[in-house]
């Protein structure tokens, strides 16, 4: 043990580097926070002064200066000769009619930091709080959609299209599918494929047929709307696609897999695309962090399957997994499991 005027002369064995990074990385989230609620991307996709972006954008130009600078930092914006312009990330993803762009999906994050995760303490200390969201069905669909756009739609739609049970499909059920965006793009690669896209009837109206209508509005593209926790989901499938859409269904995951097992051709295979919990429960991190602020908000006594009891599940309603695949990166935890009814 130290003596305590040691410690006036020894740095510490462990620096507190990582604590106040984590703080840092709040305060950039607040000033990021801001520029996109005043659109301020928008507005210097072309090169402009910190009191002219001030003017148009309602703001003290002293203060939006230092913002700036700090985007800056960050790497949103690039400066030269006291010019603000957007960086090829910020056009990338944070402007309106970039294909790729995250606004949508980034709305809905904001809202959650700010509208859940403030109210973390009181969620602890007297369990599960019903937060009303600020966001509507369409804009969750259309978050979801660019979620999947920035890379791991492009990943898995590669993988699958090297699948030889893909390659031999006729038939595919997009189980939850949303925005259609996985159904659209296999159905553009594979020529005798027909996509079945199953969501909730706003969900269909809002979105997926807006969606099919832009990327591809094939014959070969079928919609129902229905829900497939209570609704019959069709049958002689050659496979089912099921992406993000079996979470906070505990209780009904083993009749969801059953029903599953009867809509599919014999040896038909299930392509499941979802994020699991480690064996130890101890990551990884970005799963963890949802699963609590799911657990405290959105689903009273939510938990998030570790890979394992997905595992079991799927075997108990008749299938084989026959591999694992995993395309996580450091926003998406997400693990391809293709399953056959056996």
């Amino acid at each position: 043990m130290r003596n305590i005027s040691d410690t006036l002369f020894l740095e510490p064995e462990v620096l507190p580097n990582e604590i106040y990074k984590i703080i840092q990385d709040a305060e950039k989230f607040y000033v990021i926070d801001a520029a996109l609620e005043l659109d301020l991307f928008e507005k210097t996709k072309e090169p402009i002064s910190a009191y002219e972006l001030a003017k148009i954008i309602g703001t003290n130009p002293k203060l939006t200066e230092k913002m700036c600078n700090i985007l800056v930092a960050i790497g949103l914006l690039k400066k030269k000769e006291n010019l603000y312009e957007n960086s090829n990330i910020a056009n990338m993803y944070l402007i309106k009619d970039s294909p790729y762009s995250q606004k949508n999906l980034l709305k809905l994050e904001r809202s959650i930091v700010k509208n859940n995760w403030t109210k973390l303490i009181d969620a602890l200390r007297n369990g599960f709080i019903e937060v009303k969201k600020d966001y509507s069905l369409r804009e969750f669909s259309l978050a979801m959609a660019e979620s999947a756009i920035r890379g791991e739609l492009q990943k898995i739609v590669k993988i699958l299209s090297q699948i030889e049970d893909m390659k031999k499909a006729k038939k595919l059920l997009d189980l939850g599918g949303g925005h259609g965006l996985y159904s659209i793009a296999l159905a553009k690669i594979f020529s005798n494929l027909h996509v079945y896209i199953l969501d909730f009837p706003q969900v269909i109206e809002l979105v997926t047929k807006e969606f099919v209508e832009k990327y591809a509005n094939y014959e070969r593209i079928h919609l129902i709307s229905a829900d497939f926790t209570k609704d019959d989901i069709g049958n002689d499938y050659d496979i089912v696609f099921a992406s993000h859409c079996l979470y906070g269904k505990n209780n009904q995951l083993l009749d969801i897999l059953k029903k599953i097992h009867k809509s599919l051709n014999i040896n038909g295979i299930l392509i499941s695309n979802h994020w699991y919990l480690n064996s130890n429960q101890e990551g990884p991190i970005r799963a963890l962090l949802w699963e609590l602020n799911l657990a405290c908000f959105n689903f009273k006594d939510f938990d998030l399957f570790t890979l394992k009891e997905f595992i079991s599940y799927l075997s108990k309603a008749g299938f084989l997994v026959e591999d694992i695949i995993d395309i996580s990166n450091i926003d998406s935890p997400s693990k391809l499991v293709i399953a056959r009814r056996i």
